[in-house]
């Protein structure tokens, strides 16, 4: 059989050269358009790393002084504080509640914000680039996150200990970055922006997504021990966990009213609240998931076309060979010979073309580089699609898989049909 694909191949070697050039351009084309969203899919499919599903978020704001209602008095730092601390309790007993905490600052889990510095291992000069995160120490930050635990205290533990303001709390790749371990515990890294300064690391938490169409990168989290309240009214929030089994809408649903009325206390009030569900698909149509839907739009409407195109192309050089079907049906051929027969040689002359084109792009690979994914921050994680020969061998793979799949629908529907007629029919315009 497959001295004969090759003999059938090399007789209509003219026309299949025209087919053997398009498949060539197609397969080039359909890996410009599939990398990217084959990599943009493979970084979101990560898991986050921290439980997100029964967590909504609780955005705050302050009245301003020409507001009714407004007080002067209740704008010392002090009062803030302690209105915010309130707040955060009395939506912690709202029935479903399992637990609350603040959220003070830009950046936090899936923000759109960001903070970041290097730093190094004690008695190290290597830099380690991290992402800062803040917390407020003893009000249940990382458990209310659902954060896995690390190497040492737990999530609980790590909540509670009395920070000093050079202690901080490392997630296990950044412990990993930094010392070669995850039992961080105990060790010293030292910054030198805008001085030497030597952080103590108290704990570790699990590897986590900072962003949800990210990779995962270093993480450190340091503690707000002091606070100057100046512009930070409106990057105040509220983090609630609901209990296990709480409808996250039927939740929502009844207690936005109950916000707007009773989540106020002196200038601050509640002023609006989401799932982080929702939190999370709204910051990647802010930044990634635009690029990654009109990236996915375009591989749809090109590979749609170029299917149609490759199929059609496929379906009327199978459609024009009735005469010689009917000469091997005449001959005793069978429907199974005859289908078997022309497939193989649309797989041959695809999979010669996917080669030659996925060796094409190779160049420009080498050159350009492959798709990098959304980060902007090195990820501490191995994935395949870091690694040049894996990626360029699963993504070539893949269309490979795509080119073939397109070429036996073109040849498989027409050559299933001619194969079944007559030979006197087949034979009728010889």
């Amino acid at each position: 059989m497959l001295k004969l694909i090759f003999k059938n191949l090399w007789a209509r070697r003219r026309r299949n050269g025209w087919l053997l050039a398009e498949l060539i351009l197609v397969s080039i084309v359909t890996w410009i358009i599939l990398d990217p969203v084959i990599v943009v899919t493979h970084d979101r499919a990560i898991p986050l790393g921290y439980d997100a599903d029964r967590l909504c978020l609780v955005s705050l704001a302050g009245l301003q002084p020409q507001a009714p209602g407004y007080d002067k008095q209740a704008e010392d730092s002090a009062v803030i504080m302690d209105t915010y601390f309130n707040l955060v309790r009395l939506a912690g007993n709202y029935p479903g509640v399992e637990s609350t905490t603040p959220v003070l600052g830009y950046c936090y889990p899936n923000s759109q914000g960001s903070s970041s510095g290097q730093c190094s291992a004690e008695g190290d000069t290597l830099g380690v680039q991290l992402m800062i995160m803040r917390f407020i120490p003893h009000t249940r930050f990382f458990e209310t996150y659902g954060f896995r635990p690390g190497t040492g205290m737990t999530p609980e533990q790590l909540s509670d200990y009395n920070y000093t303001q050079t202690d901080v709390v490392l997630a296990e790749n950044a412990a990993i970055s930094l010392f070669h371990t995850k039992d961080a515990a105990g060790k010293r890294s030292w910054s030198a922006y805008p001085d030497t300064v030597y952080s103590s690391v108290i704990g570790v938490v699990g590897t986590f997504k900072t962003r949800s169409e990210w990779r995962p990168v270093s993480v450190a989290f340091t503690p707000l021990v002091s606070f100057d309240t100046e512009g930070l009214t409106e990057d105040m929030q509220i983090l609630i966990r609901l209990k296990d089994g709480v409808s996250m809408q039927r939740f929502l649903y009844e207690f936005r009213p109950w916000m707007v009325k009773e989540l106020r206390a002196g200038n601050l009030f509640a002023r609006s609240v989401q799932s982080y569900q929702q939190i999370i698909e709204e910051s990647e149509s802010r930044g990634a998931t635009s690029i990654y839907r009109r990236n996915l739009a375009m591989a749809a409407f090109f590979l749609i076309n170029l299917c149609l195109g490759v199929i059609g192309t496929f379906w009327l050089q199978t459609r024009t060979r009735r005469e010689e079907v009917g000469v091997i049906l005449s001959f005793g051929g069978t429907p199974g010979h005859i289908l078997r027969l022309l497939m193989g040689e649309g797989v041959v002359l695809t999979t010669v073309s996917v080669l030659v084109g996925c060796a094409l792009y190779l160049q420009y690979a080498l050159k350009e580089g492959l798709a990098k994914g959304s980060n902007w921050i090195d990820s501490t994680e191995v994935y395949w699609v870091a690694d040049f020969a894996q990626h360029f061998l699963i993504v070539s793979l893949i269309v490979l898989v795509v080119m073939l799949a397109v070429v036996l629908i073109g040849i498989y529907i027409p050559a299933r049909r001619i194969s079944r007629i007559p030979p006197t029919e087949a034979l009728r315009d010889e």
